[in-house]
């Protein structure tokens, strides 16, 4: 029985008709329950791989992203797009370019998105990818024969490029710092990533998907999921997409807030967290730039008693979050100018600023409830 046909008669998911399909709940367990008439994969056969891709508020970038999976060399049939109640109406968009997509009547989160994309697949590995990221050329062919010489790995992620398309100095900033962190945190890891990120289909499954209720941060959680089972997760960043989203001092302020700094606390206080407390932006170079923030504020405090000290208390700070993040830096004087490079260091401040003040937050919450 060939997948579509299978998939036809399930009421959640009604890929392939000329109507627009609409989705009136979600049933993860239900949809992960696969027809037990399907054959089983052969090892001797190529891997076969979708590329899944939510939408949310996508019209700026979802034809983009699509051109890039084609150009990867990714067939109509093998892209997977979740219409996740676009205001925009992203399906028409879709439907020109001959993918037939999942429609949601309302809007149910990234998670329950990329799980609904995953339940439509019946390919060997799943590759997830935002809407706002355009793939390389190369991204379908590194996934794939990473997986066929790595059999025992469950799941590969990469990172953005070094040329995000806006040219602005804060999204510069946004996304070199995210590619930063991916290019230092090389190898062996215990998260996961969906901008641009694989799995295989049967590790996917065992761990029950992402979290529908994680509405921030549930690619983490799933990458958690999958090491807590003993599953194998490398970062390899020449896995790369080009990042289209534009960012502004306030969107930077508040994502990093309520949607990193929170929900990575949170994460943090589960037993489940504990194996993320060295993941990435919490290694070394986050805590001690975390640190230096803290001293800044308190000698802005002190300078209010002793001028002289305080101020010698933020120049230290300061001088110990720039060599904290030396090497980014570095990068950016080489690549874009001295200018850029300065301009980063209150950047970076904002940046930690609100890592602090969403750990701060969480914990708070976490002991007065």
């Amino acid at each position: 029985m060939r997948w579509h046909q299978t998939l036809k008669d399930r009421p959640y998911f009604p890929l392939f008709f000329p109507s627009r399909p609409r989705i009136t709940k979600v049933n993860l367990q239900a949809a992960l329950r696969w027809d037990d008439a399907a054959p089983a994969a052969d090892d001797a056969r190529a891997l076969s791989i979708n590329a899944i891709v939510p939408a949310y508020k996508a019209s700026d970038h979802i034809e983009k992203c699509l051109d890039g999976l084609f150009e990867a060399g990714f067939s109509a049939d093998e892209i997977i797009i979740v219409d996740d109640c676009c205001p925009e109406e992203t399906h028409l968009v879709a439907r020109e370019m001959g993918i037939e997509p999942i429609v949601f009547d309302a809007n149910r989160g990234a998670a329950t998105a990329r799980n609904a994309g995953a339940a439509a697949s019946r390919a060997d590995v799943l590759l997830f990818v935002d809407c706002d990221v355009v793939v390389q050329p190369d991204v379908r062919e590194k996934v794939t024969q990473f997986f066929e010489e790595q059999p025992g790995f469950s799941a590969v992620f990469g990172s953005y490029d070094s040329e995000p398309e806006c040219p602005r100095s804060v999204s510069r900033f946004r996304n070199l710092l995210h590619r930063q962190v991916h290019v230092e945190a090389k190898g062996d890891a215990v998260t996961f990533w969906t901008g641009c990120g694989a799995v295989r289909r049967a590790s996917f499954e065992a761990v029950g998907g992402f979290d529908d209720e994680q509405r921030m941060m549930e690619d983490v959680r799933l990458g958690l999921k999958l090491h807590a089972r003993g599953e194998k997760i490398w970062l390899d960043p020449q896995i790369q997409g080009k990042h289209l989203k534009r960012w502004t001092l306030s969107s930077m302020f508040r994502t990093d807030l309520f949607d990193r700094a929170v929900p990575w606390t949170r994460l943090l206080q589960t037993e489940i967290g504990e194996a993320s407390s060295y993941a990435l932006n919490l290694g070394l170079r986050g805590r001690v730039s975390g640190i230096a923030v803290a001293g800044s504020i308190l000698g802005s405090a002190l300078s209010l008693l002793s001028p002289v000290a305080g101020l010698a208390t933020i120049a230290a700070s300061t001088l110990l979050l720039t060599l904290a993040n030396g090497n980014f830096l570095k990068n950016l004087r080489r690549e874009l100018g001295w200018g850029e490079a300065l301009l980063a260091v209150p950047l970076l401040w904002l940046h930690y600023c609100a890592a602090c003040l969403g750990f701060a937050y969480a914990s708070l919450r976490r002991r007065s409830s």
